[in-house]
């Protein structure tokens, strides 16, 4: 006898396969739920600590500030072509 359906399967295997779906997908939700819930604190404090360093790095070139966060300028050099104007 040749089949001529397309899928002629078990009908209790199908009914499993639809309750299988999404019971393993409403677990997942719920494992990474309370895994990003659990572990939440370490992450936000790993992220503090790297905005707090990048801050500090930020704030190691306000040395070669101005007053005004402008670039202190530079004094000028002597010209070598005219050393009278050297001062």
């Amino acid at each position: 006898m040749a089949a001529t359906g397309g899928s002629q399967g078990n009908p209790a295997f199908s009914a499993l396969i639809w309750w299988l779906v999404p019971l393993i997908a409403v677990s997942g939700a719920i494992i990474y739920v309370i895994w990003v819930s659990r572990f939440k604190d370490k992450f936000e404090n790993e992220t503090n600590r790297s905005v707090t360093s990048f801050q500090s790095f930020q704030r190691s070139f306000d040395g070669s500030r101005g007053a005004h966060g402008s670039v202190k300028p530079i004094p000028p050099a002597s010209d070598p072509l005219n050393p009278e104007e050297a001062g």
